[in-house]
C-alpha cells in the first residue's frame, strides 16, 4: 500500500511538472542566446547600469505587486468555495491601485538619490519604476493561469514576449540608448502580454468598488511577513552588485550581475516550474483536508533529483560554459556561475520546504529567521568584498542561504513535519554520487581535448550518464 501511495504521488508531481515544461525550456533556451547577445551589444558600462537597472525593478516588485500576486494563488480556493471571489478580487484590485500610486510617489522622492548613488540617468528609473506597473500585471495574470491550469496559454506567451523584446530592442537601438531601448522593449512586451492574456482568459469574476474589511485584513497579515522575507531574500541576492557599483567599480557590477542574470534565466525557470506547478495541489488538497505530508516529502526528493545535475553543470563546466557564451570581457563569469547555481538550488527548495508557513498562514516565522541571516549576510559582504572581490560576494551569498535552508529546517509545525532528514540526505547522496561520477568518466575521456564542440558534448553526456546512473540507483534515491 505504501509503495502504490508513493508510486501515485511521483505520477502526480511529474505530469504537474511535464505540463508546464515546454514553456520553460523555451525560457531557458532563450536565455541560453539572450543574455550573450546583450552582453555582446552592451558595453560593462552599460551592463552595469542595465544590472542596477534590473535589482531596482526586482526590488519595487518584491514589495509592490509580488506579494499581492501571491496572495491571489493562496487564498483563491478559499473565497471561491466561500462564494466571496468577486469581492476577493476587487479588495486585491484596491490594494494594488494604491500600490503603484506609492509607487508613483516614490520616483518623486528618491529620484535624485538613486542617480547621484548609482550611477543612472533619470530616464533610465522613471523607464524601472513604469515597468512595475506591466510587470504586477503579468504577475496576477500568470498566478491565474496556474489556478486555471491554462499551460497552453502561458507557453504562448512567453514565447510572444521573447520575440517581442527581442525584436523591439533591435529597433530602437538605431536612435536610442542601448539601456532605454531595453527598457522600452520590456515594457511594450509585457504590456502586449497582459492584455492578450486578459482577452484570452476572460476572467468572470467581477470588480465593484466593494471590498471587505475581513479579507483585507487576511491577506495583509498572510503577505506582510511575506513582503518583509522576500526584501531579506533580496538583499542576500542583489546587495553586491550595488556595492560594486557605488564604489565605480563598474566592471565587477557588469560582472556579477550578468553572472545572476543568467544562472537565474537559466536554472530558475525550471527550478521554480515544480513549485509553479505542484502549488495549486498543495492548497487544494490542503483546504480539503487531505493528507500531504508524503506528498510533500515525495515532492522535495524529486526537486533533487531532477535539477541537482543542471547545478553540477555550471560548478564542473564553469569557465567552458563562460568561454563558449560570452566574449573575453566577461571570462570571470566563470568565478560566479558555481556560487549561482548553488544559490539558486538551494533557494527553490527552501520554497518548497517552507509552504509549511503559508499554508498555516505562519510566515511570521519565515520572516524572522530571514531577517536575521539577511543582517549576517550583508556584514559578510561588507568584510569580504574588499579583499576578495566578486568571490566574496559569492561566498556571502551562498553561506546565508545555506543558513536560512538550515534554521528553517529546524523549525516543526503540528501536522506539517514533511521533511524527512535521513530520505533527503540519502537521495542528495546518491544523487551526487550520480553526478560526480559521470563527471569522472567524461574527465578520463575528454581531458586532451578542448573546443567548442567538445564543450557541448561533455554537458550532453554529462546530463545522459547521469539519467542512466540514477535509474540504477532509483531504489535508494526514490524512498
Amino acid at each position: 500500500m505504501a509503495n502504490t501511495v508513493l508510486t501515485r504521488n511521483y505520477s502526480i508531481i511529474f505530469k504537474s511538472f511535464l505540463s508546464y515544461l515546454p514553456s520553460r525550456l523555451l525560457v531557458i533556451l532563450n536565455a541560453l542566446f539572450i543574455v550573450p547577445v546583450f552582453a555582446y551589444f552592451l558595453t560593462a558600462h552599460e551592463m552595469s547600469i542595465f544590472q542596477i537597472s534590473i535589482g531596482i525593478l526586482n526590488f519595487v516588485c518584491t514589495v509592490s505587486t509580488d506579494w499581492v500576486a501571491k496572495s491571489v494563488l493562496r487564498f483563491y480556493e478559499k473565497y471561491k468555495y466561500s462564494g466571496e471571489i468577486d469581492t476577493f478580487f476587487s479588495s486585491i484590485a484596491l490594494i494594488q491601485f494604491i500600490l503603484f500610486g506609492i509607487i508613483a510617489i516614490s520616483y518623486f522622492i528618491f529620484k535624485d538619490y538613486v542617480v547621484e548613488k548609482f550611477y543612472i540617468t533619470h530616464e533610465v528609473f522613471l523607464m524601472t519604476l513604469i515597468l512595475v506597473i506591466p510587470c504586477g500585471i503579468r504577475q496576477l495574470m500568470y498566478q491565474m493561469l496556474r489556478i486555471l491550469r491554462k499551460t497552453f496559454l502561458y507557453t504562448l506567451s512567453i514565447i510572444i514576449y521573447q520575440f517581442t523584446l527581442l525584436v523591439l530592442f533591435f529597433a530602437f537601438s538605431h536612435f536610442l540608448p542601448n539601456v532605454i531601448s531595453l527598457l522600452i522593449g520590456m515594457t511594450l512586451g509585457i504590456c502586449f502580454i497582459d492584455f492578450l492574456i486578459l482577452y484570452k482568459v476572460q476572467l468572470k469574476e467581477k470588480l465593484t468598488l466593494h471590498f471587505d474589511k475581513e479579507i483585507l485584513k487576511t491577506v495583509i497579515i498572510y503577505a506582510i511577513p511575506l513582503l518583509v522575507t522576500n526584501i531579506c531574500i533580496w538583499l542576500m541576492f542583489h546587495f553586491g552588485r550595488f556595492a560594486f557599483q557605488m564604489n565605480k567599480d563598474f566592471v565587477s557590477t557588469a560582472v556579477i550581475g550578468t553572472a545572476w542574470f543568467f544562472i537565474s534565466s537559466t536554472l530558475t525557470p525550471l527550478f521554480s516550474l515544480l513549485m509553479f506547478a505542484i502549488f495549486p495541489l498543495i492548497v487544494r488538497r490542503f483546504e480539503k483536508k487531505y493528507q500531504i505530508k508524503e506528498f510533500m516529502a515525495s515532492v522535495l526528493n524529486s526537486y533533487i533529483v531532477m535539477f541537482l545535475p543542471l547545478v553540477c553543470i555550471f560548478v564542473f563546466y564553469s569557465f567552458d560554459i563562460a568561454k563558449l557564451a560570452f566574449k573575453t570581457e566577461y571570462n570571470n563569469l566563470g568565478l560566479l556561475f558555481p556560487f549561482c547555481a548553488v544559490t539558486i538550488f538551494i533557494h527553490e527548495f527552501m520554497k518548497l520546504m517552507n509552504t509549511k508557513y503559508h499554508l498555516k498562514n505562519k510566515t511570521y516565522i519565515e520572516t524572522l529567521i530571514s531577517f536575521f541571516v539577511a543582517i549576517i549576510c550583508v556584514i559578510m559582504n561588507l568584510v569580504l568584498i574588499k579583499p576578495y572581490g566578486i568571490v566574496g560576494f559569492g561566498i556571502s551569498m551562498v553561506t546565508s542561504l545555506i543558513l536560512l535552508l538550515l534554521f528553517n529546517s529546524l523549525v516543526k509545525l503540528k501536522y506539517m513535519n514533511y521533511l524527512a532528514p535521513k530520505k533527503i540526505f540519502q537521495c542528495l547522496f546518491f544523487s551526487l554520487l550520480s553526478a560526480v561520477i559521470s563527471y569522472l568518466i567524461l574527465f578520463g575521456i575528454f581531458f586532451k581535448f578542448q573546443n567548442n564542440f567538445i564543450i557541448i558534448a561533455k554537458i550532453i553526456l554529462f546530463l545522459i550518464l547521469y539519467i542512466f546512473i540514477v535509474r540504477k540507483f532509483r531504489k535508494y534515491i526514490f524512498v
